[in-house]
């Protein structure tokens, strides 16, 4: 996928684990390789057993539905399901069923399809990422009595909305020179200065979500995290944020960078603390501070470097043997010397996956690869790396250390990014304004 888009995928894709039932009473099972966004049309003869929360257009969204978003929100993000925590919930959960609605409907209105595979693909990376064991997010589902196209409908609006803005809206998209050099002389100029390490949940206000109601949806979430529920599962169940699929993470922020009243709220925090929920536009927002230091540090994790990696299968189709497994796990330990010895050792084992991998920045990788490199030396293999399926060896080849002051390159995908996602959201409210919706709870 062009790196362009990385950043937009990653906070679309990379770690969703909310859903929305999908098309309830009416939606197909997921089978073959076939489009998941075929229209599904209203039920005829079993009309009379649906209840109807809200109609999108020609379209409708089913009390099911909703019921079924609310039972996977409480329990991944562990808030207690009790009357008054869903009825704060109800005005949420419907605005983010009716935004899949416009989703899919403005992508068949482009002719932009995924399918069933890409769906299930998405499945597999939320639990490799989060360090499950293939399966663990269906049984997890059944175990709490929740269907798993309530997680298959979700992935698949938010898929296709990707594509959708690859495909379509990316062409708007335009960073100049000027843009870029601004960017890179601000960091400059503000090397030495505070900034903070920040997570966010956002809840943005909307008709069917008021401020008041949004206010008291916050300090509910706000109180359920200070208990012990994960920041993390909590952004990503109810933050409507482009953050909110990867926990809520922000990364580094510049204290001239935090918006309205934040300007006076993180500063004032300690860390690990948690804000109480701000007004800051038309949105509420929640805020953890997960760190402080002085601006323009080097990163380690924002270090570019080249790997070489030997991939051995311990599951699936693809497993080795025992006594052939230990024999590469040796021979990767003591043998190469250099990425070429690393290279042409890949070559020798020939499993998939293995060999060399294109510049990337540490903190782009997964967490265990992650953790595994950050401070490897160069030409060293790695310990032995346990990932999903298999067991993983790297080399580092090459690394570009972080000065703190991001490069033109760094600078221009950050602002396409950005760019981009402002674009898609600003579609988003445009299909929503356009739309005929009637609310019906």
């Amino acid at each position: 996928m062009n790196t362009r888009f990385a950043a937009f995928v990653c906070a679309s894709i990379g770690l969703i684990a909310a859903a929305g039932e999908a098309r309830a009473q009416a939606q197909r099972p997921l089978a073959g390789t076939q489009s998941l966004t075929t229209p599904q049309p209203r039920a005829a003869a079993a009309a009379p057993a649906i209840s109807i929360a809200a109609v999108v257009n020609d379209e409708i969204v089913t009390l099911r539905e909703v019921q079924n978003r609310m039972a996977l929100f409480m329990a991944t993000a562990r808030i207690d399901n009790t009357p008054e925590t869903q009825r704060r919930l109800i005005p949420q959960v419907v605005d983010s069923l009716i935004d899949e609605r416009l989703k899919m409907q403005e992508a068949r209105r482009q002719k932009v399809t995924v399918t069933t595979e890409e769906v299930r693909s998405a499945v597999n990376t939320i639990e490799d990422r989060n360090g499950m064991q293939p399966g663990t997010l269906r049984a997890m589902m059944d175990e709490r009595g929740i269907d798993m196209d309530t997680l298959y409908a979700q992935i698949e609006a938010d898929s296709v909305w990707v594509k959708v803005a690859q495909e379509h809206l990316a062409r708007e998209v335009v960073v100049t020179a000027a843009e870029i050099k601004s960017v890179i002389d601000r960091a400059k100029a503000n090397q030495g200065k505070p900034e903070y390490l920040l997570s966010e949940i956002v809840i943005p206000l909307s008709l069917t979500l008021p401020e008041q109601a949004a206010r008291e949806l916050g300090q509910r979430l706000v109180q359920q995290i200070r208990g012990g529920a994960p920041f993390q599962a909590a952004a990503q169940q109810f933050s409507q944020s482009a953050t909110a699929a990867v926990g809520g993470d922000l990364g580094w922020v510049i204290q001239n960078d935090l918006e309205g009243e934040l300007a006076k709220v993180v500063p004032a925090m300690a860390e690990n603390q948690i804000s109480e929920p701000v007004r800051v536009g038309d949105a509420i927002r929640i805020v953890a501070l997960r760190g402080k230091r002085a601006s323009g540090t080097p990163d380690p994790q924002a270090a570019a470097i080249t790997m070489s990696q030997i991939y051995l299968p311990t599951e699936g189709g693809r497993a080795l043997p025992p006594e052939k497994l230990e024999a590469f796990a040796e021979r990767i330990q003591r043998e190469p010397k250099t990425c070429e010895d690393m290279n042409k050792l890949a070559v020798e084992i020939a499993t998939p996956g293995s060999g060399p991998i294109p510049p990337v920045y540490v903190g782009a990788l997964p967490e265990k690869v992650r953790n595994a490199v950050v401070k490897l030396p160069v030409n060293k293999v790695s310990d032995v790396i346990n990932v999903t399926g298999a067991r993983l060896y790297a080399m580092v080849c090459q690394r570009q250390a972080d000065t703190g002051v991001p490069n033109e390159n760094q600078v221009r995908s950050m602002l396409e990014n950005q760019k981009l996602n402002n674009i898609a959201r600003q579609k988003l409210r445009d299909l929503r304004r356009q739309a005929l919706i009637d609310v019906r709870l």
